[in-house]
């Protein structure tokens, strides 16, 4: 009699990944569908939390630093884990590296749903941060080995637009979950997600590895682990304790000496962790400086906008997620057309529209007053959603298009691990930044027209918005609106800055693309990789 197992396996997909006839089979559209189902997944908790953490202080009550760390704790632990993760799909299997992510990710989301307490939050969040370390270099890596050529390219512009929809929904998701249900649902919602993905995972993904199995190396990647954790950490802290502060400065000194050490010893390997040969192609390195700009860039702005929308337009969490959807559709049109452009105009060219969109859209942003409505707002989203289509997808598609068979997963990794370290960069430095015009703009106020508060009330008023929004609930009508009116212009003058920055580095990133980012790159089936059927 069969075995239940064996009849488990005939179901498991054994044929070839690509058709000879380049059109698109119905099991590759279910695996796409499903690594677009975990990237959603993963999108959606990266901005969810955002709109929960007013609700977590109500009801856990945690400080300041434990606040902080349950967003951060699964920043440090996806940055960490990334480029270990790619590496380890390639040797071990990609469909068995993104299955095991599931089950940590959706573990983690459920522990996130079931605890009391601020201690245990913050560990499920580093678990959650752990698994989507696994599960976006697999994700990716899937659909080069499951796509080839002009097939890839369109599947990537999807799996990109998917990204963008999840990271502008999260806060509208969080939004109408917290006015409906508790705190915790904002993380079970994960958990359903999480079951779809794992079942269409084990009978939709065919199984593929690298053809020489490369060997780990622990060293490499206790170096990189370290390093990489010493940098996520010294840029974190810097929202509290300041660029100069001997915590910053202490962690980026390690990181950069560990870091060093990590690349000397991996130069010397025949099998490196991080293969810097890699970076010897244009394109290859062009693409990833431009991701990189380009999330420095939205990540800094979006974290100053959605307090922006939420505090000087007092709009309430679910308002905030209504005025993030023009990111969504921009993104989506961007990603979906990208592939059929690309083909025509040319990456550089591509690249570059994207970036100028983005850099329109922070142009926009720059020109927002205290009264300005939804339509600036809008139209600025609008844009930097569909540049970053237009721009991620192609950028992306050319990276792992020009990686080697055996190196697909670790590049994947290095691709994610710099979007994300981009985005914390972006965080920090237009977040410090930001922070600095505010508190320089309010002191003038305080010296003025504030001159009465409370020494407390003056002291809350001039750290950040959020905490002078609170002070002039508490105040006399007349001094409360005065109040607030000031700490809503100091709040647009650091905007403002932030934006200007923001089109610096784009102008830059621009003028380094339009010269070494090539027309047009030849990627053909360059991604064939050994594929099996057993996990």
């Amino acid at each position: 009699m069969t075995s239940f197992a064996s009849r488990i396996r005939s179901f498991r997909p054994t044929e070839p990944l690509h058709e000879e006839s380049g059109s698109i089979t119905r099991r590759q559209w279910l695996a796409l569908g499903v690594m677009c189902f975990t990237v959603l997944l993963i999108s959606l908790d990266q901005t969810v939390l955002n709109v929960a953490l007013p609700t977590l202080v109500k009801e856990l009550h945690p400080s300041s630093s434990g606040l902080q760390w349950t967003a951060d704790g699964y920043t440090l632990a996806n940055a960490v884990f990334l480029l270990f993760g790619g590496a380890l799909g390639d040797r071990f299997g990609r469909r068995r590296l993104f299955l095991i992510g599931v089950l940590i990710f959706g573990g983690g989301s459920l522990g996130c749903a079931l605890v009391h307490t601020t201690g245990p939050l913050i560990a499920t969040r580093v678990i959650m941060g752990l698994g989507a370390a696994f599960l976006m270099p697999a994700s990716l890596s899937i659909i080069a080995a499951t796509f080839v050529s002009h097939q890839r390219a369109r599947a990537i512009g999807i799996w990109v637009g998917v990204s963008g929809i999840g990271t502008a929904l999260g806060p509208l998701l969080g939004g109408w979950l917290l006015q409906h249900f508790w705190w915790g649902s904002v993380f079970l919602i994960n958990v359903p997600i999480a079951v779809l993905a794992l079942l269409g995972g084990f009978f939709a993904v065919s199984e593929s590895r690298s053809v020489n199995r490369p060997r780990l190396d622990p060293v490499g990647v206790v170096l990189s682990s370290l390093g990489l954790t010493a940098l996520t950490y010294g840029l974190i802290v810097t929202s509290t304790d300041g660029w100069g502060s001997e915590t910053v400065v202490g962690s980026l000194t390690f990181a950069i000496v560990l870091l060093a050490v990590f690349v000397r010893w991996d130069r010397r390997r025949s099998d490196p962790l991080l293969d810097l040969k890699l970076f010897a192609s244009r394109t290859f390195s062009s693409a990833l400086g431009a991701v990189t700009a380009l999330f420095f860039a939205m990540f800094g702005v979006s974290y100053l906008l959605s307090q922006y929308i939420q505090f000087v337009q007092g709009a309430d969490p679910f308002g905030v997620g209504i005025r993030f959807l023009p990111v969504a559709a921009g993104n989506v049109l961007g990603s979906n057309t990208s592939a059929r452009l690309t083909q025509r105009f040319g990456l550089r060219t591509m690249m570059l529209t994207g970036m100028f969109l983005v850099t329109g859209g922070l142009i926009a942003l720059a020109t927002l007053t205290v009264a300005s409505g939804f339509l600036v707002v809008g139209i600025a989203f609008g844009l930097i959603g569909l540049g970053m289509g237009l721009a991620i997808a192609p950028a992306s598609n050319a990276i792992v298009g020009t990686l080697p068979a055996d190196k697909v997963g670790a590049g994947s990794g290095l691709r994610s691990m710099v979007q994300l370290l981009g985005g914390s960069f972006g965080v920090a430095i237009v977040g410090s930044l930001a922070t600095r015009a505010y508190r320089a703009d309010i002191q003038k106020s305080l010296a003025g027209p504030l001159r009465t508060l409370p020494a407390a009330a003056r002291q809350a008023v001039g750290n950040q918005i959020g905490d002078a929004v609170g002070v002039a609930r508490t105040l006399p009508p007349g001094l409360g609106r005065a109040t607030r009116q000031a700490a809503n212009h100091a709040f647009v003058s650091g905007l403002h800055l932030a934006a200007v920055v923001g089109v610096a580095v784009l102008v830059i990133a621009m003028l380094a693309a339009a010269r070494y980012v090539p027309s047009r790159v030849d990627m053909g089936d360059d991604v064939e990789l050994h594929l099996g059927a057993t996990v």
